[in-house]
């Protein structure tokens, strides 16, 4: 892993937050940090990223606790969300894929997630999700497919038209029009569930935030 070593306090202050709160995040966090953490790691686990993915743990837990095989995060980073995911108890997942463009993001995703990496829940791609085939995917047919990132996307219903029919799907959006790399905010939660246009609807919500407000739809395609 290619990142500058990180001060020694944040690293001892993340262990006493694990031993502090028993939260088995946190203490892989700090492993993370203590072999070297990537500069934008402080981005992923910014109070605004974890609370729309908490926002979506909680509403998945609620509506589909229990995907029908694995569950395929897109655009997936440094792999917090499939942690999260994995950690908790609500939910039963077989397996998460966490999948990512950038390269330097699945050595990162899969430190983070170790113990299930050794459990085999837990693996990290490198790879276009615009030239996914689910119906040819490794592992056979994802139980849900996670996108968290539909405003970065160019046509986000011409990727929707190459998923399966039926398919479970999680889709987040924003109107945060202002940010350069979104190239399909939506307007408001009508203007989200009219882009994606799903067959069936197991969840609608916005979720305000400072500067934008963020969109999301639980259901199928």
């Amino acid at each position: 892993m290619t990142a500058a070593q990180p001060a020694d306090a944040l690293y001892d202050i993340l262990r006493g937050v694990a031993a502090l709160t028993g939260n088995p995040i946190a203490a892989d966090l700090a492993r993370l940090v203590g072999k070297g953490a990537p500069d934008d790691l402080s981005i992923a686990f910014n109070h605004k990223q974890i609370a729309s993915k908490r926002w979506l743990v909680d509403s998945l837990a609620e509506v589909m606790p229990r995907p029908e095989g694995p569950v395929w995060v897109l655009g997936a980073w440094h792999g917090v969300l499939g942690a999260m995911l994995l950690a908790d108890e609500r939910l039963s997942i077989p397996q998460v894929v966490s999948l990512d463009l950038d390269p330097r993001c699945a050595e990162v995703a899969a430190v983070l997630n170790h113990r299930h990496v050794a459990s085999g829940r837990f693996r990290s791609v490198t790879a276009d999700m615009m030239a996914l085939d689910f119906t040819e995917a490794a592992g056979g047919m994802p139980g849900l497919v996670v996108n968290t990132s539909c405003e970065h996307l160019d046509d986000v219903p011409g990727w929707l038209a190459s998923l399966p029919a039926g398919l479970p799907l999680v889709l987040q959006s924003n109107d945060y029009f202002r940010e350069p790399d979104h190239r399909s905010c939506v307007s408001s939660l009508e203007a989200f569930k009219a882009q994606a246009g799903l067959s069936e609807l197991l969840f609608a919500g916005a979720l305000p935030t400072k500067n934008y407000t963020r969109f999301m739809l639980i259901g199928r395609k």
